[in-house]
């Protein structure tokens, strides 16, 4: 990125974020919801790919009922964005945060570590508050090794997003050295998240089926199951109600080796995977980020 323009950006969203900060919490609250809903009205080309997305996933749905959903993910996604912005600006408490959650379900999580000495995959995408997810996780013995693409702007990721994400605990494994990381941290018996639902390219996916049409899939996550050992468990952070969320953690995703070729296995593995979060987002339909070209329109 051009240095002047990369400089540019950073004063501006630290410009933001200050004037944030000054600003009462249902102010900001107010601001989001309305970008998200600007957002919708105005970006005709995130829009219509939001529709064209949900016409692939949810065939069977009306085009009112698709358009409905598209509307209430633009409010959710911005709705998460300001909960970023919140923490961000220290208007929410932890004590707060934790009150907000559900984790009936995290007594599950933590016997299952206790079962395994090689360390956690967190299996996840972006569906639900996947930001918060991480820091409520490192509050609740669930820190882990976040597998990220380093950002554009390099100022903007190493002085704003990276602390962010690893002020309570948490590390980040940026995606160009993310395998050596990775099993570094396993051996350690600490858990790694991966987000694997979006695109990718073909050196490091395997195609499987999402929502009924062949999509890449990232490849490594069942390769170092495969290889290494770890528990695969999927985690997600899903909104129930205004300022109220649920922490889902399903069943561990299980491996036997069949006797096939690797790759063959790493392709039923991965498959396992994306029908997990498929579910997921078929209970959550409105949280996922479908404003994304998943199936490259």
């Amino acid at each position: 990125m051009n240095p002047v323009r990369e400089r540019f950006e950073y004063a501006l969203l630290c410009g933001l974020i200050g004037l944030l900060s000054l600003l009462p919490r249902k102010l900001i609250e107010g601001i989001f919801h309305l970008f998200g809903a600007l957002f919708f009205l105005l970006s005709g080309r995130r829009r219509n790919l939001t529709l064209k997305n949900l016409e692939i996933a949810f065939p069977e749905k009306s085009r009112r009922e698709r358009r409905k959903i598209a509307w209430r993910t633009f409010q959710n996604m911005a709705e998460f964005t300001g909960d970023s912005f919140l923490i961000m600006t220290n208007k929410w408490e932890k004590d707060e945060i934790l009150s907000m959650v559900d984790d009936s379900q995290i007594k599950k999580y933590l016997e299952l570590r206790k079962t395994s000495d090689t360390g956690a995959l967190h299996i996840t995408g972006h569906l639900g508050n996947w930001e918060l997810i991480a820091h409520y996780g490192a509050w609740k013995g669930l820190a882990s090794n976040v597998i990220a693409r380093r950002g554009n702007n390099r100022l903007i990721d190493e002085k704003i997003i990276v602390p962010m994400r690893t002020r309570y605990g948490n590390k980040v494994i940026y995606k160009e050295n993310a395998m050596r990381s990775t099993v570094k941290a396993l051996k350690r018996n600490e858990a790694v998240s991966f987000l694997i639902d979006q695109k990718i390219g073909p050196r490091e996916g395997v195609p499987v089926q999402f929502f009924g049409h062949e999509v890449l899939a990232v490849a490594s996550c069942a390769t170092l199951q495969i290889r290494f050992h770890p528990l695969a468990i999927p985690v997600f952070m899903v909104k129930t109600a205004r300022r109220r969320y649920k922490l889902i953690l399903g069943e561990a995703i299980t491996w036997v080796d069949d006797g096939s070729p690797q790759e063959e296995q790493i392709q039923k593995l991965t498959q396992k995977y994306q029908r997990v979060i498929e579910d997921t987002i078929r209970q959550y339909p409105d949280q996922w980020f479908w404003m994304h070209n998943r199936w490259r329109l």
